[in-house]
């Protein structure tokens, strides 16, 4: 099995994105289906699917739309300053703006309370908060929702890592989410791998990476 550390990850995304000319829309869109296939949608029917504004959230609002185009009930929760998305977070956030009512803002104490109201009615959580690239402590109002998704006692399902977990070290910045279900893309992350109680509910998915990208990062062509 290949591990890799976070900046290991990002080198090899970039590689892939940048020098090889792998849409990174097409990336987020593998990994959206790659979670799909995990979750058994004769059984559950109503997803809370919460996002920060990073590549890691790009992914949670893909998987969002797709559920979505199959007529599931999906609240989607947003924590960041979407000014700074990234492309591909602002195109599938304007696709989940045409297929649901109303997407929710988490700013204030009443946005956290709503939130936590409306979680609780769900069957599913998506975690798409932080991806492997998360290297400081979680604080703030990002802590807090992690609390909540965790004291929300519904099945998890992280998006590459849980958020809050150190890709490189495994080490918790802070609060994790508790996640019953981790589907990590294309490679083990050496975090995961290292504790154990993350590594028995991790699954990973190939997301079409070419090999070429991370064998040019491994064996030190690229960083």
């Amino acid at each position: 099995m290949i591990l890799v550390d976070r900046v290991q990850m990002q080198a090899i995304d970039r590689y892939a994105i940048e020098v090889l000319k792998v849409p990174a829309l097409s990336l987020v869109e593998r990994a959206s289906m790659a979670v799909l296939k995990h979750i058994n949608l004769n059984k559950f029917g109503y997803f809370g699917v919460v996002v920060g504004v990073g590549n890691n959230g790009a992914d949670g609002l893909a998987l969002a739309r797709n559920l979505l185009a199959r007529y599931k009930d999906v609240e989607i929760f947003i924590i960041g300053d979407v000014e700074k998305a990234s492309p591909e977070f602002k195109l599938n956030l304007e696709s989940c703006e045409m297929l649901c009512e109303e997407i929710y803002y988490v700013e204030s104490i009443e946005d956290l309370e709503n939130m936590e109201k409306r979680l609780c009615n769900v069957n599913l959580i998506v975690d798409a908060i932080f991806g492997t690239g998360l290297n400081r402590p979680v604080t703030g109002i990002y802590a807090t929702v992690i609390s909540i998704i965790n004291n929300v006692m519904k099945y998890k399902i992280s998006i590459d890592i849980p958020s809050g977990l150190d890709a490189s070290t495994g080490q918790d910045l802070g609060e994790v989410v508790d996640a019953d279900l981790i589907v990590t893309m294309q490679l083990m992350k050496t975090g995961l791998y290292e504790r154990e109680a993350y590594k028995r509910k991790c699954v990973i998915e190939d997301i079409g990476i070419p090999q070429k990208a991370i064998d040019s990062v491994l064996y030190g062509l690229f960083n």
